[in-house]
């Protein structure tokens, strides 16, 4: 097999032999190395030592199908280009795309067969700058420099909490506080944690990056908050949740700041990727029963919802803001809501909705029997200074007089 002088190699997964053929031919006149397999095992055989720059990957694979290869890749930090390429319909399609991004996949495209040489050689061809060695290598020390300077900044604690208050939708009486991670960066300003999270996550630095922000606002809830009533929420990493340590560390927190358990509310998103779900299992169980609230976040959203409110002792629910900040607009999101809501309640949980926005949002939650609400019109997340001064001096917001559930 002749080596391409540019360093580009394609790998492709497909169980029929005449489409591996055609792809490999394409690709090579595009200045690609190729190989094909036409069953998973053959292909993670030789993943290693062939070290491909792209793969094409079928979803339709005996034994072992596309999503399970997806999984696998993902567990092997697979930082290859993605090509996703079946014949299935177009929203199985996207769905697949979707776990691969969630995954951390770098996912270049997806081609529905019957395809064109023409759209795959343009796939090929789009990626191609991205995998230059010279791209490669400045990737891979942005990486590291990114890597670095957010281990800096734990360090040197730059990443502090900010809180954003929860009312009650009834009475507008305070209830707690979301506990939000900010990065105060001595150059850039405030990063938001969209820009940082997902680094901390892939990187390992998730635990210490939580540990420390953790700690900084029980350390403000036991100064400020002595009432059991003043509840805290936690954003939980599924990759902490994981960690043996992870309860012994919370109890013990919870013993140093004279803190009650049940003042701490743990969220754990629905899209987490539970890798290790029989002890996440057992580890939340264990703090549930020392006394700490388990919360359900964006709920509505996930592929696995009720399949985690089954298996785990959940004791809240947070309804996704995708369907609260759209209810004013959408009689569908406001029966998701209502629906989530008797849901909830049903099954003995409280309900927490994010992203309230307005008041109608406020009242129409406050009618449906909404427990608790947060966002931008109540007030936008806050350092610890601002939020004990908004909570000692803000107005008081009850259920808004007038709303009607059924009016937009």
């Amino acid at each position: 097999m002749m080596s391409a002088a540019n360093g580009l190699r394609l790998f492709v997964l497909d169980d029929d032999e005449s489409v591996n053929f055609t792809i490999c031919a394409i690709a090579r006149t595009a200045g690609f190395e190729t190989l094909s397999a036409t069953d998973a095992r053959s292909f993670f055989a030789r993943l290693d030592d062939f070290q491909p720059t792209h793969l094409v990957i079928d979803l339709q694979i005996p034994e072992v199908d596309g999503i399970e290869t997806l999984k696998q890749l993902a567990g092997l930090s697979c930082e290859c280009n993605l090509i996703i390429s079946s014949g299935l319909e177009g929203r199985v399609l996207d769905a697949a795309a979707r776990i691969a991004r969630e995954k951390g996949l770098r996912l270049s495209g997806i081609l529905p067969k019957p395809f064109s040489a023409n759209e795959l050689k343009k796939m090929l061809l789009q990626s191609r700058a991205e995998t230059s060695p010279g791209a490669l290598q400045s990737e891979q020390q942005q990486r590291s420099t990114a890597y670095t300077e957010l281990s800096r900044a734990i360090n040197q604690n730059e990443i502090t909490p900010h809180f954003q208050p929860k009312i009650a939708c009834g009475s507008g009486e305070l209830v707690g506080f979301e506990c939000l991670a900010r990065w105060q960066h001595p150059s850039q300003g405030m990063i938001y944690p969209d820009a940082f999270i997902p680094l901390a996550e892939r990187s390992g630095l998730i635990g210490p990056l939580s540990r420390v922000v953790f700690s900084q606002a029980m350390c403000w809830l036991s100064e400020n908050f002595a009432s059991p009533d003043v509840k805290l929420a936690l954003n939980m990493s599924a990759r902490l949740l994981a960690e043996a340590d992870t309860p012994l560390w919370l109890v013990s927190q919870c013993h140093h700041y004279s803190i009650d358990p049940r003042q701490i509310i743990l969220e754990v998103t629905e899209t987490s990727s539970l890798e290790n779900p029989e002890l996440v299992l057992e580890y939340l169980t264990q703090l549930r029963i020392k006394g700490f609230s388990l919360s359900i976040d964006d709920f509505g959203v996930g592929y696995s919802s009720l399949t985690q409110l089954a298996r785990l002792p959940f004791s809240e629910m947070k309804v996704d803001k995708s369907f609260v900040m759209t209810a004013p607009q959408s009689q569908e999101s406001r029966k998701i809501v209502e629906a989530i809501v008797g849901l909830a309640h049903t099954l003995g949980l409280t309900v927490t909705a994010e992203g309230v926005e307005d008041a109608w949002t406020l009242g129409m939650l406050g009618d449906i029997g909404c427990d608790a609400a947060q966002g931008f019109y109540i007030t936008r997340p806050m350092s610890g200074s601002a939020a004990l001064q908004w909570a000692r001096t803000r107005p008081q917001r009850g259920k808004q007089s007038g709303h009607s559930a059924g009016s937009a």
